[in-house]
């Protein structure tokens, strides 16, 4: 009835929540997903790059991301960016280079100086992902590298969404269903892998 009834393109609406919603949980698992039943996340099994001394369970240091940053092969750091939590980010966002004496000098986190232009860290862009761990003891929490070169995603066709009148045809229901073949995996990783972490201390 509410589809007969209705004044707006309901089924225009319910098709674009689907989508909506499949991309927030495909978005999640691209991050944490195991790798068991669901794609391996590009933060499962993470090579570290640089771990925090004892007492950086909730922070991190503006050389402990620029250890992180040399810890990788220069091809991949000219084309890496960095990928962490908001929390995380509000954190980086109040570190400086010390310049001039302990909490002076610049900001390492640089703002974009044009309209679209992405924020940086040591002249490198910013993402941020609310999947990715917040900082906590041994969190993997901020990610640095050529994600391209590290992680392969594979969607079979598109976004389907499907209607059947059939389904509940006793009780007067139209029933939706909405659904996605897509998988991902981590292609290049270890020692000299195109990605790695920088890993809360565990203490």
């Amino acid at each position: 009835e509410l589809i007969q009834d209705s004044a707006i393109d309901l089924l225009s609406y319910l098709g674009r929540a689907a989508g909506m919603a499949i991309g927030t949980v495909q978005g999640t698992y691209f991050v944490t997903g195991t790798g068991t039943a669901q794609p391996e996340g590009i933060s499962a099994s993470g090579t570290v790059g640089k771990t925090g001394t004892t007492g950086q369970t909730l922070t991190v240091i503006a050389n402990d991301l620029i250890d992180l940053y040399h810890s990788l092969i220069s091809g991949y750091r000219a084309r890496g960016y960095w990928i962490m939590n908001d929390l995380s980010a509000a954190v980086i966002r109040k570190l400086r280079d010390d310049t001039g004496g302990s909490g002076l000098g610049n900001f390492i986190w640089q703002p974009g100086l044009t309209a679209g232009a992405p924020d940086t860290i040591l002249g490198r862009p910013v993402v941020t992902d609310t999947a990715m761990p917040v900082m906590a003891a041994n969190a993997y929490s901020i990610g640095f590298g050529d994600f391209s070169a590290f992680y392969g995603i594979r969607d079979v066709n598109t976004v389907t969404f499907d209607r059947s009148d059939d389904f509940a045809f006793s009780t007067g229901l139209v029933s939706f269903r909405s659904s996605l073949r897509s998988d991902g995996k981590q292609l290049v990783n270890g020692a000299n892998g195109a990605v790695k972490y920088y890993r809360n201390s565990a203490t």
